[in-house]
């Protein structure tokens, strides 16, 4: 990662409307797949419905605007909040259910729990918090009754060219059947989920 994107990474910041469901550290396998959730990744790789493309073209400019005016030798002098979609991904209805038998139909792995940074403990059986994997790439999100909420990624190294084609076949899926897109907060970027030369754009940064 250059020094300007590091820079670039410090300026954003977007704070949670609601706490995660958090419970009592309890007793599990060491070994079991246990994903951590960092609080500084929560959303900045996150996919939304792709009618929000114009309002998200406007807040990168914006935020460019911003990193422009406020960069100084030691980084910048301001912050930008980001603004919550026009579009929720509560008005397309996803179903939780849906989601996770796509998830796991190209081989994602699903939580039972996640471990927060600060050692917390999120139930992913009872609580609104869920977490599926697929070799180094966790998706995780957050559902309201039985629809789905919010979506964001961590991203990681893929080290073969079959969990290259399953975690491409997979955002191909929800890009065709629920129209989305992905942002990528920190670089700026975004892709359009329906279009698989954007997905493998995306997926080439973390190709081994």
């Amino acid at each position: 990662m250059d020094k300007a994107k590091k820079l670039l990474m410090g300026l954003f910041s977007f704070f949670k409307s609601s706490k995660f469901d958090k419970i009592a550290a309890p007793s599990f396998d060491p070994n079991g797949y246990v994903p951590i959730l960092w609080e500084d990744g929560y959303r900045q790789v996150e996919i939304v419905p792709i009618e929000n493309k114009d309002f998200v073209l406007q807040q990168i400019e914006e935020i460019r605007d911003l990193a422009r005016k406020s960069r100084t030798s030691n980084g910048f002098t301001a912050a930008f909040q980001r603004k919550e979609m026009p579009v929720p991904m509560l008005t397309k209805e996803i179903r939780t259910d849906y989601l996770e038998e796509t998830l796991l139909r190209f081989q994602f792995q699903k939580a039972k729990r996640i471990r927060c940074e600060n050692g917390e403990i999120l139930d992913c059986e009872k609580g609104k918090t869920k977490a599926f994997e697929f070799s180094s790439f966790t998706l995780f999100f957050e559902t309201e009754d039985e629809f789905v909420k919010h979506i964001w990624m961590r991203s990681g190294l893929i080290v073969s060219e079959a969990q290259l084609d399953s975690i491409e076949a997979a955002l191909y899926t929800l890009g065709e059947e629920c129209e989305f897109m992905l942002v990528e907060w920190d670089s700026l970027a975004f892709y359009d989920l329906a279009n698989k030369s954007d997905i493998q754009k995306y997926l080439m940064d973390y190709w081994k």
